[in-house]
């Protein structure tokens, strides 16, 4: 049967084993008659980055209808990026922001079956007007996602004027903090109160809300959320905001928020990344409701928060978002918290060692507290921890491991990406896909610790019983003459030598190969090379 011929519902089937949208772009431009049948799937969720990119594809939507009025989910940042960091914000940034926001507003007519609209910029959209052509032409627009930065919106702002939404985010930026010291506590952004009437009035069948921002020493105002009461509420976000300024004074007033957690019992993904005394605190979750959050299986937070969680013991999925400083004593305070979760399957957690040599003993810890991990995202940053074959024997006893996400630096003499995921998968056979992210040495003090080297997606092929017989590799290495990366894709065979098939390596890779086999075969490299010396110096004699 040839590809043409293939249904499109077989064809929308397929697109749903392909790992990432490059793929379904090569098979989308295989012919015009598969394209035709992949346009919902290829469309459906768009990312655009730059202005650049942001201005062409919004003007292609424009003018095609037929492919806009497949977009479903549209994120759009329209900073200009440089090595992951945006290059501009404040009023510099205000001539892209009003050229993309416009941009949105034309296309906005053509987006009929838009669910999720989110816009992540350094400023807010300058042309505000972008929101009222949203809430007009997109009548299945349920979910906002947006950022405030140095430049606050106007009170009457269309932003505010959106009804029956499921889903909100609101992040603010750190161009807000900046330039916005002296804000009130009651009002940090015109208009303030009229977001929280649109989501406590209006909109009450909200499934998720996110007011996140990264300021511990001036956070913002959100006592308006213990407020509300959502009974469909699902995950909660909370970034560095305040939900009650007196409560150093009086820990008693931290009570408004336990009653707000208390009454939203299907609340199933908490993510708590505030440093304010009214959301960090241990005691906010300690002193809950024995039934409270009993169907969270989703924690971001502190391990602290984690271990006096009332459901801890179905704790399924758990990130700790800030770094904690590896010391003699961490592995113990790592180990006392994580084996309160009995039922952890995945978890995130980042790691600064400042000073010494850990050799691999916080990654014993883990794999000994947590038996049963499925996903697993370490982060060992700022100097050398352990090598690449000490990681790989010690995730052995994790046989039910399936993704896996490495950020180390790597240690002086480690070998290359591609030779590092071939030693994991063969120690870790059963793994389905798995990252490993080299990173740049930083001091203890240093404001950019995760700063990336190099790093390489790996995809194992395996065969009838599991086992692997390829890597699919994707390898991206950073310039170091000019911004970007570069990326090269290949196939690494995993099939023993000698198996039929498989390519023989040339004599020499086998020399310069890191094993056994290529020391053997230096040596006998060496010898050969004196004893052609001495035949030689002899014939000249």
């Amino acid at each position: 049967m040839s590809l043409n011929t293939v249904p499109a519902d077989i064809l929308l089937e397929i697109v749903d084993y392909l790992s990432c949208s490059s793929e379904i772009l090569h098979l989308y431009l295989t012919s015009s008659r598969i394209a035709d049948a992949l346009t919902p799937a290829l469309y459906s969720r768009i990312i655009l980055r730059g202005p650049a990119q942001c201005m062409r594809t919004l003007d292609m939507l424009y003018s095609r209808p037929d492919r806009a009025r497949h977009v479903r989910s549209l994120k759009v940042n329209p900073d200009s990026v440089i090595t992951g960091r945006a290059s501009r914000w404040g009023r510099s940034a205000l001539p892209d922001g009003y050229a993309v926001s416009s941009a949105v507003r034309r296309a906005a007519r053509n987006f009929e079956v838009l669910r999720c609209f989110a816009w992540d910029g350094e400023e807010l959209p300058p042309y505000d007007d972008m929101w009222f052509a949203l809430r007009i032409f997109c009548p299945h627009l349920k979910f906002i996602s947006t950022t405030l930065g140095s430049i606050l919106p106007s009170p009457n702002s269309h932003l505010f004027d959106f009804n029956d939404l499921y889903g909100f985010s609101l992040t603010f930026k750190s161009g807000f903090y900046w330039q916005n010291d002296g804000v009130s506590h009651d009002e940090p952004v015109p208009g303030y109160h009229r977001l929280w009437d649109m989501l406590i009035k209006r909109c009450p069948n909200l499934e998720h809300l996110a007011i996140d921002g990264h300021s511990p020493h001036a956070p913002v105002d959100a006592h308006g959320l213990v407020h509300g009461h959502w009974p469909k509420l699902r995950s909660l976000l909370i970034g560095d905001v305040v939900l009650d300024w007196h409560i150093g004074l009086n820990p008693a007033l931290g009570r408004p928020f336990r009653a707000f957690l208390n009454a939203h019992l299907n609340l199933e993904a908490l993510h708590l990344q505030s440093h304010a005394p009214s959301v960090a605190a241990p005691n906010v979750l300690a002193d809950l409701h024995p039934d409270a959050l009993a169907r969270v299986n989703t924690f971001s937070g502190a391990l602290g928060q984690a271990q006096v969680l009332p459901a801890r013991a179905s704790l399924k999925t758990l990130r700790v978002p800030d770094a904690l400083s590896l010391r003699e004593g961490t592995s113990l305070t790592v180990s006392s918290s994580l084996t309160m979760l009995p039922a952890l399957a995945s978890l995130t957690i980042t790691f600064r060692l400042e000073q010494g040599y850990d050799n691999g003993s916080i990654l014993r810890t883990i794999v000994a507290s947590c038996p049963h991990l499925r996903h697993l995202d370490l982060t060992v940053a700022c100097r050398p921890s352990f090598t690449i074959d000490t990681f790989a024997r010690c995730i052995r006893p994790l046989c039910q491991l399936r993704t896996l996400a490495l950020h180390i630096v790597p240690s002086p003499g480690e070998e290359s990406l591609r030779t590092c995921g071939a030693r994991l998968v063969r120690a870790s056979p059963y793994l389905t896909s798995f990252d490993l992210i080299f990173l740049f040495r930083a001091g203890p003090r240093a404001l950019t610790w995760s700063t990336v080297r190099s790093r390489a997606s790996f995809t194992p092929a395996t065969d009838t019983h599991g086992l692997p017989l390829a890597l699919h590799v994707i390898e991206r290495h950073a310039r170091m003459l000019w911004p970007g990366e570069s990326v090269r894709r290949f196939r690494l065979d995993m099939r023993p030598a000698g198996t039929p098939g498989t390519r023989r390596s040339p004599l020499v890779a086998l020399v310069l190969e890191r094993s056994p086999a290529g020391e053997e075969a230096r040596l006998l490299f060496f010898c050969a090379t004196l004893l052609t010396i001495v035949v030689w110096g002899c014939i000249m004699l």
